[in-house]
């Protein structure tokens, strides 16, 4: 057992590792085994193709959706939920869409939010972005510094359906408690669906509840959060495509982290 992770190392599919956990999604982050260090090794962090993605990503996706319809519906309707009215948020890893609802920041004009940026991989995706006052073109993997944003500039950083991809996900959790306000919230939304060739080996290689422990413990490693929590919010399961959330907040001065903010 690896901090409630079960390394299956005498058991292979293929060539590849397995990761397990022996619990459902819902439950993983519910009392997690955390190791002394982070357990995510170089091998672990490899991707199958290490070009720079600025050249996977040169080709705009518009209107391109990386899930199904149901999916789509269950992360809008989470982010309704969770992100703040009329606070200035933050979509990390963005492009064309940032699965918001309608009336609840989609489009800027509704003034849902007093600001929503994004950081993105391709300037034509971000344009057509309704929902963005602001944003800027940056790899995060190969720069993980968001020298454009000050401190506790954001209530809330949300990333969808891309969290598999960050190669260095450490720095970047620590730029996200850098710009979070005190008390702000950051939530990872994802399903099943990857480019292989870009995701990380641990995430490729985990089942689905264990990749809610793998988020967790960017939160949990990067330091400064709340304990990670974890939900499957599959709108039909083995019908749609799955969907899983796992979010933490920023801790204000002083806090132990046991309790939520």
């Amino acid at each position: 057992m690896l901090g409630g992770i079960t390394a299956l190392t005498g058991s292979r599919r293929g060539d590849a590792e397995v990761w397990d956990t022996g619990m459902t999604a819902a439950r993983v982050l519910e009392a997690p085994e955390w190791p002394a260090s982070f357990p995510l090794l170089e091998r672990h962090l490899k991707r199958l193709d290490e070009s720079p993605d600025t050249r996977f990503y040169s080709q705009p996706r518009v209107n391109v959706q990386h899930i199904d319809e149901y999916a789509v519906k269950a992360i809008s309707k989470h982010y309704a939920d969770v992100l703040p009215k009329g606070g200035a948020v933050l979509d990390l890893m963005s492009s064309w869409t940032s699965h918001l609802a309608p009336g609840h920041g989609r489009d800027k004009a509704e003034g849902y939010f007093s600001r929503a940026s994004a950081v993105g991989m391709h300037d034509a995706e971000l344009k057509s972005n309704p929902a963005l006052h602001d944003f800027h073109v940056h790899d995060l993997n190969a720069s993980p510094r968001m020298p454009f944003y000050a401190d506790s500039s954001f209530d809330a950083v949300f990333c969808s359906v891309s969290v598999d991809y960050l190669a260095d996900p450490l720095p970047i959790f620590a730029e996200i408690h850098r710009v979070l306000k005190p008390g702000g919230l950051a939530v990872f939304t994802w399903s099943n669906r990857m480019f292989p060739t870009k995701a990380i080996t641990a995430w490729r290689e985990a089942s689905e509840p264990a990749r809610l422990w793998i988020c967790g413990s960017y939160f949990h490693f990067a330091g400064g959060f709340t304990p990670p929590t974890g939900l499957d919010l599959s709108p039909y399961p083995g019908r749609s495509d799955p969907v899983y959330v796992v979010s933490a907040r920023k801790l204000a001065a002083g806090s132990d982290g046991k309790s939520e903010l």
